[in-house]
């Protein structure tokens, strides 16, 4: 009898022993998950902040090797100077921020400055400084992208008033931003001789830089490069 019970004392014993490590090692189970997250798209720029965009009259005077550049105008709207030059093909060379090329685009608003030196009687330097804000970054890059086939049209142009000649180097599209120099020909012997174009785009703004003197080199495509750091992404 008591055989019978130390028996059934030890079955009971070893049982509880085995449940033991049972649960002890289904504790240690454990499940990894594992989850991504995808960065969210910048917000898009508002109206109120293109104005901080555009540089200080210094900021240009070093970009063009210059002093004195002093702002002759500000504008919300863009021009138009269709009629002062010819063929329109060339408006977007010319100059920046024209309504003509913009127009049909889908753009919001625009902040457009112009800055010179004069020099006797004569512009030694010119610069115009445009931010140009769009609904979208969609909208915006597809305005670069039809810019870029569009300004491929243009070789040489006319302004009709000074009936002056100019030719169209060759475009550029490099790390996004779109540029050209366009050069006098038979130029006077003081004032500039050649302008410079850049374009860029920065979330739903679009930059758009010409400057002029006797040598611009790559001053728009440094004034557009130095906007667009400005704007968020």
């Amino acid at each position: 009898m008591r055989q019978s019970i130390a028996a059934v004392v030890l079955v009971a014993v070893v049982g509880m022993l085995t449940g033991g490590c049972h649960q002890a090692v289904q504790g240690t189970k454990t499940t990894t998950t594992t989850s991504t997250t995808t960065p969210k798209a910048p917000p898009p720029v508002v109206e109120s902040a293109l104005k901080g965009f555009l540089l200080s009259p210094e900021q240009i005077n070093a970009v063009l090797g210059t002093t004195d550049m002093k702002v002759t105008n500000n504008r919300d709207a863009l021009p138009d100077d269709s009629a002062t030059m010819t063929p329109r093909e060339c408006l977007a060379i010319d100059g920046s921020a024209q309504a003509q090329v913009y127009a049909n685009s889908g753009f919001m608003a625009v902040r457009d400055q112009t800055l010179n030196r004069q020099e006797g009687n004569n512009l030694s330097h010119f610069a115009e400084q445009a931010v140009v804000l769009f609904p979208t970054a969609k909208q915006a890059g597809e305005f670069f992208t039809a810019s870029a086939q569009q300004w491929q049209g243009c070789h040489d142009y006319t302004h009709v008033q000074s009936k002056t000649h100019w030719t169209v180097a060759a475009i550029t599209n490099s790390n996004g931003v779109l540029s050209t120099t366009s050069t006098l020909q038979d130029p006077p012997a003081t004032g500039w001789k050649a302008c410079a174009r850049a374009l860029t785009v920065k979330n739903n703004v679009v930059v758009d830089a010409n400057t002029c003197s006797v040598d611009p080199k790559n001053s728009a495509v440094d004034i557009a490069g130095q906007i667009a750091a400005k704007v968020p992404a």
